[in-house]
């Protein structure tokens, strides 16, 4: 079987998700299917390093639509789902695999499976609709706002409508599929997954990051490691690290970029604090390094963010053995997670103060600090195994393929 794989990017670029792509693409081919796939490219990536090998057949897209604000970047999407459009209708492949973003490759796809007679399976990691919302995008309740939901919403009535099945993360996001009417057979719950032999517990003395970052390795370090977006809201970890800074061998670590890399940079600056570090986002190559810096793995989201996303940071912070601490929904699936796997503190999110606080329960409390730890490894390897995802996963594309 010959899988088409349409997603927002691909390695080399440095962009969230692009692990669990890999290891789909490398699980797919040991189960003997062949793999393509489509992604767009930025300019950085548009020479590939000389040293790069792409796992599988790769055509990426170049739009030529620059530019950050809402407008371009909606027009940008728009485009950069029709050329991978154009390109994919003239390829030969068996079943087409989805991402969901950008908002429109989902009903893109499902025109494509439509003209070429194929199955469509939609791999749901937002609900984009919901995001429109709870991050505010334009001003709350305004017409900006409710012309760009109720687009996003149509988008995905068709998606849910004309696919031939749907894998999504989260128990939630299943539910809400299934009070819009979709039939609930049509929907898999499959949660990212992490490669507990790539993400592992490492010694600090091990840590080749901590000279790169200047950190002393006796220090206590609460870190967030991934995305600089609006629903993240990495200032409250800033704020946290105010109310902290006079906190003697406590320090605060941030690697990430994003489409607010430049804002929070700012932020951090404006403060003037000295117990926080800056990093843009490593390598993926180096993620075990990363998420082994730190005795605190933070999870934050505004406020009613689970009901467009789930964080699959969570799961590297696990299996790199560190205590985390969900600034996210207190009732989410994750924080759920968090408290039943008793690997960390769940918190209610957009409060710096209520951060501050689980951060010294556990500076003053280290023995707890460590069996969080401990846990948490457990929980990882128990819950999100790379091998037993991907065999969820290819199954369930057997099974919509008619494939045996």
């Amino acid at each position: 079987m010959k899988v088409l794989i349409m997603r927002p990017s691909f390695n080399p670029e440095m962009s969230a998700g692009n692990h669990l792509a890999l290891d789909l693409i490398l699980d797919l081919k040991k189960a003997g299917h062949d793999v393509i796939l489509i992604s767009p490219v930025s300019e950085k990536y548009m020479g590939l390093p000389a040293d790069y090998q792409d796992p599988c057949i790769v055509y990426r897209v170049k739009s030529k639509i620059k530019g950050k604000s809402i407008i371009k970047r909606i027009i940008r999407y728009v485009n950069t789902s029709f050329l991978m459009y154009k390109c994919a209708k003239n390829l030969d492949y068996d079943v087409i695999l989805s991402h969901s973003m950008p908002p429109l490759l989902g009903p893109f796809s499902c025109i494509l499976g439509k003209k070429k007679n194929k199955n469509v399976i939609y791999w749901e990691q937002d609900i984009v609709s919901n995001s429109i919302i709870t991050t505010g995008l334009g001003v709350n309740n305004s017409l900006k706002q409710k012309l760009m939901y109720n687009i996003a919403r149509m988008l995905e009535i068709y998606t849910e409508n004309h696919c031939s099945h749907i894998v999504t993360i989260s128990q939630q996001f299943k539910q809400m599929h299934v009070d819009r009417g979709v039939n609930s057979s049509k929907i898999s719950v499959l949660y990212n997954w992490i490669d507990t032999t790539q993400i592992y517990p490492i010694s600090r003395g091990e840590n080749p990051l901590y000279e790169d970052l200047g950190i002393d390795r006796s220090d206590f370090i609460v870190s967030y490691c991934g995305n600089l977006g609006v629903p993240q809201n990495v200032e409250i970890m800033i704020d946290a690290a105010e109310i902290l800074k006079n906190v003697s061998g406590l320090k605060f670590l941030l690697i990430g970029n994003g489409t607010r890399e430049n804002y929070i940079i700012d932020y951090l600056s404006n403060k003037k604090l000295n117990n926080v570090i800056y990093h843009p986002l490593y390598p993926l190559a180096q993620a075990c390094q990363v998420y082994n810096v730190g005795d605190i793995g933070l999870v934050i989201g505004k406020k009613g963010t689970s009901k467009n996303g789930f964080p699959s940071k969570m799961w590297s912070i696990l299996a790199a053995g560190q205590t985390i601490i969900s600034c996210f929904d207190i009732e989410s699936e994750l924080s759920q997670f968090v408290r039943s796997g008793n690997c960390g503190i769940s918190i209610e999110p957009d409060s710096a103060e209520k951060l501050s606080q689980a951060i010294m329960v556990l500076f003053e409390n280290r023995n707890m600090c460590k069996q969080y730890a401990k846990n948490a490894r457990v929980f990882a390897i128990k819950y999100a195994e790379r091998q037993n995802a991907t065999k969820q996963f290819i199954n369930i594309i057997n099974k919509v393929s008619d494939f045996s």
